[in-house]
């Protein structure tokens, strides 16, 4: 019997959600909303706070992927042009291509070894530049730079993890018999396309729900209007929370994922 842990990154959407709707159920109730964040809290205590002391690593990460979900909701679709690509694949490749060959000369390392290297070590100071340029967009509002950047590091850094998803998977562990190139190839297409989808799906349900707050009755009884401050920030409290759980869905030891593709290797 596989064991499973428990993906933290599940366990922060599950209390920001709670949180969010224990929240909005006091406001409705005439009672202070802070004391509904705070019952959410000790709720919670009782079943995830060991685990998110021990995981205090794993939170550095989602750090940074939360830095990156932020930079990408500053993204409109016209401001995808030809050369934002090129900033942030251009420079991208040659540094890990850079690496990878210096691996294979000097280290000895195979290809796809090197590649790994590659795209383990390829720079990405998204976690650094991108609050940068949100104090640099404060002190020159009209300025271009900041929105080029918002734009760019969040290609950037998803080329370099999808390569590195792709390249681990070409490297077989010694302890493992090679899996044939064109079944590796298939497995991480379809995983492509799955997470494409999903990330679709799951991205068109959030934003009709976040719009449709004032349109139903319920919703509209217990959440604030989405115009103001509180609706905004109502809003953005559940996009992180659907985000979490999408990051968490794949999370676990191979062939113990929370949410196992059992058709790819």
């Amino acid at each position: 019997m596989p064991t499973y842990e428990y993906p933290v990154a599940l366990g922060l959407a599950y209390i920001l959600l709670v949180g969010c709707l224990i929240r909005a159920f006091f406001v409705f109730v005439g009672l202070p909303a802070s004391v509904g964040v705070m019952l959410s809290g000790f709720i919670f205590q009782h079943f995830f706070q060991s685990d998110l002391f021990f995981a205090r690593d794993e939170l550095q990460g989602l750090s940074f992927f939360l830095v990156l979900l932020i930079a990408g909701l500053e993204i409109r679709s016209k401001d995808l042009q030809a050369h934002i690509f090129v900033m942030a694949l251009l420079p991208a490749s040659c540094e890990l291509i850079g690496i990878a060959v210096y691996a294979c000369k000097v280290l000895e390392y195979t290809p796809v070894e090197g590649m790994v290297l590659g795209s383990v070590l390829v720079a990405m100071g998204d976690g650094l530049v991108i609050p940068k340029m949100k104090e640099f967009s404060q002190t020159f509002p009209d300025h271009p730079l900041p929105r080029l950047v918002f734009a760019w590091a969040p290609l950037e850094a998803s080329f370099a993890l999808t390569a590195f998803g792709v390249l681990t998977g070409l490297a077989s562990p010694a302890h493992q018999a090679p899996t044939p190139l064109g079944t590796i190839l298939l497995a991480n297409f379809l995983r492509l396309v799955a997470t494409l989808a999903l990330g679709i799906l799951l991205g068109c349900v959030s934003c009709w729900f976040i719009a449709s707050r004032q349109k139903m009755r319920i919703l509209k009884l217990l959440f604030q209007d989405p115009a103001t401050e509180g609706g905004k920030t109502e809003g953005f409290l559940v996009l992180i929370s659907v985000t979490l759980i999408a990051l968490s869905l794949g999370k676990g030891e191979s062939g113990s994922e929370l949410v196992p593709m059992g058709f790819c290797p």
